[in-house]
């Protein structure tokens, strides 16, 4: 690999002098290639500014920083002026106006007021302002800080919430085909924090001109490489995208992050971007697996929200589609995999007659990723009692149903010392539900009461012990151990 090559893969933030950054590269670089909207979602202090500011220095663009808090339509427009006829409007433009601009950033858009925000939609989507093409207009860049909760806990996390940074609003959101959260202190390495603190910055010094202007032949390089890979990508990855995004969309919709059809076709877009930036910032054999998750997880709108999307749920989303799509029509894996809860996968599975071996992976993924202990000591205890006799399970599927199912099965005597409190309405509560079921005997009734009795009272001070029966309850009817126990 000659010198030039060996530049290509120095990538973007590190070279401009941002710490930390360089995990949001492929992004970066697929935002540019593709001149798509791009939205910095972070706390203050995290260079957000300065980058967009360094990136339009070095690729020689002609740059508006606008603050949208301040913000004046007239800012953008100029002076309106009548024309001599008296029936139009011409504009008179400002040094800041952005008839000429070539880079737009709108910083602080979250604080926007509204009805400007939505003079934003034209300019961030189309181009275009008052219905006039920006022929010139090449990027357009916005940032904010993450948007408070509805009821902030101040006291509790002091510092840490932005009161005045509202939820973007979801239509404008949806214009920006990457929402990127951006890393603060916290998330940066110890070799990241050394770099920033000690680092000396001599980006805009008059003796850095000369690396300034190798750097803007590299960042243009790699933008230009990157661009002519997007076409041949998308033409060669057309049937898997389709149905890889297809699948990602209705996943991510039964997690409660519904996305519009046109968010569909901007993360089909995003994922051959941000695999052809890797392909130039990496190499050849750059995993399509990885840049997908990377296009999913900096590519949907809740990341602009008051309550952003936990990364387990990106994950867990993208890695069922991508199985899914790796399959063909018809494959027994895939009419599982379709199926959202993992739960019900195990079910379906049974019925399909799947190995031993594919059912303790499926069982083994549905006790991992079950946020609740009282639902998975409830559901082991199910699964125990379907499978004990008609499968032989891995081990590692074994272990944990056993563990998790003796709790209720096996008889034992627990001793608690129970004080005043919420321990004791706990099992006040318990006694009363008791009293009411003496007379119900049978495989219901027992194993209810040993569920109940097996989580005191460790498990019902972090759960709700009536709703932990009821689930409890509706498993045991789904794979109908009560019928096979009677």
């Amino acid at each position: 690999m000659d010198e030039r090559e060996q530049n290509l893969h120095l990538g973007i933030s590190r070279s401009l002098n941002v710490q930390g950054w360089e995990h949001l590269d492929p992004v970066l670089l697929a935002a540019l290639a593709t001149e798509s909207p791009l939205l910095l979602v972070g706390p203050h202090g995290t260079a957000k500014s300065l980058l967009v500011e360094r990136i339009a220095t070095v690729l020689g663009l002609s740059l508006r920083h606008y603050n949208a808090s301040l913000l004046n339509y007239d800012d953008l427009v100029g002076i309106p002026l009548p024309e001599a006829d008296g029936e139009s409007l011409r504009f008179v433009a400002t040094p800041s106006s952005i008839w000429d601009a070539e880079f737009i950033f709108f910083d602080e858009i979250s604080r926007c007021r509204p009805d400007l925000q939505n003079k934003l939609f034209p300019i961030i989507h189309e181009r275009r302002v008052t219905g006039i093409r920006l022929s010139k207009l090449r990027h357009r860049w916005a940032a904010m800080n993450p948007p408070a909760p509805d009821d902030p806990d101040i006291n509790s996390h002091p510092g840490e919430y932005y009161l005045g940074s509202e939820p973007l609003d979801p239509a404008l959101a949806d214009r920006f085909p990457f929402i990127v959260t951006v890393p603060g202190w916290r998330s940066l390495s110890k070799d990241d924090r050394r770099r920033l603190i000690s680092h000396m910055d001599n980006f805009l010094a008059s003796d850095w001109e000369a690396p300034r202007a190798n750097e803007t032949r590299r960042l243009n390089l790699l933008v230009e490489r990157c661009a002519e890979h997007i076409p041949a990508l998308e033409e060669e990855l057309a049937d898997w995208l389709g149905d890889y995004v297809m699948h990602v969309v209705d996943l991510l919709e039964k997690a409660q992050l519904p996305q519009s059809p046109r968010r569909a076709r901007m993360l089909a877009r995003s994922v051959a971007a941000v695999h052809a930036a890797r392909l130039v910032l990496e190499d050849e054999d750059a995993d399509l697996e990885v840049s997908a998750e990377i296009a999913l997880t900096f590519g949907l709108p809740q990341n602009a929200f008051e309550a952003p999307p936990s990364q387990a749920t990106i994950v867990g989303a993208h890695k069922q589609a991508w199985e899914i799509s790796k399959l063909v029509e018809g494959d027994t894996w895939r009419q599982v995999l379709e199926e959202f809860d993992p739960v019900r996968r195990i079910l379906l599975a049974d019925q399909l007659n799947f190995s031993d071996s594919d059912m303790s992976r499926l069982i083994t993924q549905a006790l991992s990723v079950e946020p609740s202990d009282a639902r998975r000591v409830g559901l082991a205890t199910v699964l125990f009692l379907v499978f004990h006799q008609k499968r032989n399970l891995d081990p590692a599927a074994w272990e944990p149903l056993a563990q998790f199912a003796s709790r209720v099965l096996e008889p034992r005597t627990i001793t608690s010392a129970v004080r005043p409190g919420v321990d004791m309405n706990t099992w006040q509560e318990i006694q009363d539900w008791l009293e009411t079921r003496p007379e119900q005997d049978g495989p219901l009734a027992w194993l209810e009461r040993n569920y109940v009795l097996s989580g005191y009272p460790e498990l019902w001070r972090r759960h709700k012990w009536p709703e932990a029966v009821e689930r409890f309850h509706a498993d045991l009817l789904l794979f109908n151990v009560l019928e096979d126990l009677a």
